[in-house]
């Protein structure tokens, strides 16, 4: 009897608590993007690799073939869209056009599993991003983006920023991570931390002590994950 109460306290608490909502950029935050043309002669050699990858893809989407384009997909993908799809309603933001993020979700999402038909792009936002295009309670909102400057003000505080992923030189002046042969960590890079601050704040969201604004659990979750890191550090006399 008692496990029958418990069972029916639990469902009633899920029944309360409101969705989730998770908003994903797609350039240097799923996955870097670069004209073949582009290429820096130590990356050249990706052209070979490309039918053979199961992260990256060339695409020509106007039979121009000086228009071929390769895209990197970034480590820990499909993990986190995984992890995430049981937490949040997830959505694609793009500065990119709709031809363009369809062909980005046919690639990481060709059955329309984890994004659907949620995919804002340039044609709806040409000047900045906002969450005005979504119907929900921004308090229940989380952004995830590596470009700070180009959300509105007021959404700005929906905002967990991550490290931006180049895995191409595309002109910087330091060597790429295709130049060097190698890429970012799977299980300790930007998103494998991000996926565990959205886990945190979205076990402590509606709680008897915690909030109903995600926006304040997603920077305490991360604080504390920041303040553990610098903490080790210095176990570590790193500083």
């Amino acid at each position: 009897m008692a496990s029958k109460k418990r069972s029916f306290r639990h469902f009633i608490a899920n029944q309360e608590k409101p969705k989730l909502h998770l908003v994903l950029d797609l350039d240097h935050t799923l996955i870097h993007t670069v004209y073949v043309s582009q290429l820096s002669e130590k990356e050249k050699y990706l052209i070979e690799q490309v039918d053979s990858s199961v992260d990256l893809w060339r695409v020509n989407e106007d039979e121009d073939p000086t228009n071929d384009y390769i895209i990197k997909l970034r480590p820990f993908v499909r993990e986190f869209q995984q992890e995430a799809n049981k937490l949040f309603t997830m959505y694609v933001y793009t500065m990119g056009n709709s031809s363009y993020a369809q062909t980005v979700l046919d690639l990481i999402d060709p059955d329309r599993v984890y994004f659907e038909d949620r995919v804002i792009t340039y044609e709806k936002s040409p000047t900045k991003k906002t969450l005005a295009h979504l119907a929900v309670d921004k308090r229940t909102v989380v952004i995830v983006d590596d470009t700070r400057e180009v959300w509105a003000s007021g959404d700005k505080k929906n905002l967990l920023e991550i490290a931006k992923y180049f895995y191409f030189r595309d002109g910087a002046n330091s060597k790429s991570y295709a130049e060097k042969k190698r890429d970012e960590s799977r299980s300790k890079g930007s998103l494998a931390q991000v996926l565990k601050i959205l886990k945190d704040a979205h076990s402590l969201f509606g709680k008897k002590f915690g909030s109903k604004d995600l926006r304040i659990l997603i920077d305490h979750c991360r604080r504390k994950r920041q303040c553990c890191f610098l903490d080790l550090l210095k176990m570590l006399c790193i500083f």
